[in-house]
């Protein structure tokens, strides 16, 4: 029986999808400052790459030890779709749904956090009103912003999953096909 790569991945995406669906509302029940704080989405970015990168491992243990390069890719980038898809549309839910007022609150604070960035670098008064402008006018969690942040995301993690499938196959064992 052939072992489909795609869906030991979608099983692992559908896992990742649930921890984030969990990260999201501990992050709305303990403090919705979570969301916005560039720390905590480090921690969340490395989280999911880790999670993409056991993906890969656990596709090349079922394959027997050895994975080719786009098993190895399309393992980590089915993973990390189906877990960020459910999170962007958890994402959804929260802000556009449950609380509208959430976004409105987080909105503000990115406001604040945009002014004191840029006043800390020394941007002139001019180009701060302008970004700010901009920045109101183009909310964080609207819809669009959501979505187009989860395509964002998700053509970075194309560069990560590239990567991290190269260095799989450095880990790898021979080829049985060719041994």
């Amino acid at each position: 029986m052939e072992i489909d790569v795609k869906k030991i991945a979608a099983d692992l995406g559908v896992i990742l999808g649930i921890m984030l669906f969990m990260l999201n509302a501990i992050f709305y029940i303990v403090d919705i400052e979570l969301f916005i704080n560039p720390t905590v989405s480090l921690y969340s970015l490395l989280f999911v790459i880790a999670f993409g990168c056991y993906s890969i491992i656990n596709s090349r243990k079922k394959l027997g030890g050895y994975i080719n390069w786009s098993d190895a890719f399309v393992s980590y980038m089915v993973c990390i779709a189906i877990g960020m898809a459910i999170a962007a549309l958890t994402q959804i839910f929260i802000f556009l749904i449950l609380d509208p007022v959430a976004t409105e609150k987080l909105n503000e604070m990115s406001l604040i956090m945009i002014k004191e960035t840029y006043s800390s670098m020394g941007v002139n008064e001019e180009l701060l009103q302008q970004v700010l402008i901009e920045a109101e006018k183009n909310p964080s969690f609207s819809f669009k912003n959501i979505t187009l942040g989860l395509a964002v995301v998700l053509l970075m993690h194309v560069i990560i999953g590239a990567i991290c499938a190269l260095i799989t196959l450095i880990f790898n064992r021979n080829n049985p096909e060719i041994a």
